[in-house]
């Protein structure tokens, strides 16, 4: 399971150090938000019910969110949300959404009731007019999630379009880690909610909020944002009217999807699945080639060695035991001269047979005296090279008595 950042208190994420990135760098501290946020709430008659502030180690990103004791809903109270950094690595964003009482997750809009700022300019002051204009409004998104919970209620999903959902949300939106998918895939199993309906599109909505609270500060609020706008694409929300002024974040996604759900998409868990018995296949390949790289390595360094013993038996001969040859490729050979192997018995031979005569009493003729001495002859390189490796003999296979035992 991933690890959940930590909750915070409020006076940690005000006792960070400002960040100091230059002239054109406007400070919005989380101190300012803070405080501005809760007094233009009070303001407009929410209560406050709950706050909740996580950030990372440093404090350099955080997130606060208010759980407002508004709601239609019994199920959904109001809350507000706000991101903010002092590292440019996220622009400031605030958001009127949905507080689901029942899991501890949230709801967001994905069209409307957003808004980022870049830290430079007039931020600070057009933070404060964006943070009133979500208050204003806060009504109008509050109603709009709770009629896309409506929708989705009504709505109920087999386990295979619900994993093909998943995968959508997983590869190509990839708002979640490996990690967050497989809670998901268990809460599609075993839900830790009762729904009336587990296999609703808003039992799965829930299931995703869920493994978003393991999102990273930087990336929640868009998550958020982005499993809305999905969602919406599959329930076809009627969208409430936003007012002129409002300020919208940049989608990121253009084109409108109008068939997110392909039946002939592979399910997410069977691509992990395939991409851990890969992993597994390639780990015994590598083992098996350093293995066999191993051999080779060994079998080339004993082939040196005995190259290296026969250079240095070449090199004490005298020249005049050495030959000099050039093959059809061109390649050049120094290699020692060998005598040729004669089948005529020697005069030794024949002694010996006259000894086993003398012994056994088999009579053996032998003129000693006509048989030649071998000379040792150097063979020629075209003999060399047409040397004929033919065992074949025309008697061996009808006796079968002088066939060697290696055939």
């Amino acid at each position: 399971m991933p690890r959940k950042i930590q909750n915070c208190k409020m006076e940690h994420l005000i006792s960070v150090p400002l960040p100091t990135h230059g002239l054109t760098y406007t400070v919005i501290s989380h101190q300012f938000v803070i405080d501005y946020s809760k007094q233009q709430l009070i303001a407009a008659g929410f209560d406050i019910a709950d706050e909740e502030y996580r950030c990372t180690a440093d404090g350099q990103i955080a997130q606060g969110i208010y759980k407002l004791n508004y709601n239609s809903d019994p199920e959904l109270s109001m809350m507000f949300a706000w991101t903010n950094s002092y590292n440019k690595q996220v622009k400031f964003k605030c958001l009127i959404g949905a507080y689901i009482n029942r899991t501890g997750t949230v709801m967001t809009s994905g069209n409307l009731g957003t808004w980022i700022r870049k830290h430079t300019g007039t931020a600070d002051i057009e933070t404060k007019d964006m943070i009133d204009n979500q208050i204003q409004n806060a009504n109008m998104y509050y109603n709009q999630l709770v009629s896309d919970k409506a929708v989705m209620e009504g709505i109920s999903l087999n386990k295979r379009r619900q994993a093909q959902m998943l995968g959508i949300l997983f590869a190509e939106f990839q708002i979640l880690t490996t990690e967050q998918a497989s809670m998901i895939r268990q809460q599609m199993d075993r839900p830790i909610t009762v729904y009336a309906d587990k296999d609703s599109l808003w039992a799965f909505y829930n299931h995703v909020t869920l493994s978003l609270q393991y999102s990273h500060p930087r990336t929640w609020l868009e998550d958020q944002r982005v499993l809305h706008y999905f969602i919406d694409t599959i329930g076809n929300f009627q969208q409430c009217s936003a007012p002129a002024q409002i300020v919208q974040a940049i989608d990121i996604v253009d084109e409108v999807i109008e068939d997110v759900i392909d039946p002939n998409q592979v399910s997410i868990f069977d691509q992990i699945m395939g991409l851990q018995v890969e992993e597994a296949k390639l780990s015994e390949l590598t083992i098996e080639g350093d293995e066999m790289k191993a051999d080779i390595e060994a079998d080339q360094i004993d082939e040196d060695i005995r190259y290296a013993a026969v250079e240095e038996i070449i090199e004490d001969l005298p020249s005049e035991d050495r030959v000099i040859y050039e093959d059809l490729a061109g390649n050049i050979f120094e290699l020692p001269i060998i005598e040729e192997l004669s089948l005529t018995p020697s005069p030794a031979d024949y002694e010996l047979l006259e000894a086993i005569e003398a012994s056994e009493g088999v009579s053996i003729v032998a003129d000693l005296d006509s048989i030649p001495v071998d000379q040792p002859v150097i063979k020629k390189e075209e003999e060399i090279i047409n040397f004929d490796l033919d065992f074949s003999d025309e008697d061996t296979e009808e006796s079968g008595d002088n066939i060697p035992d290696f055939f």
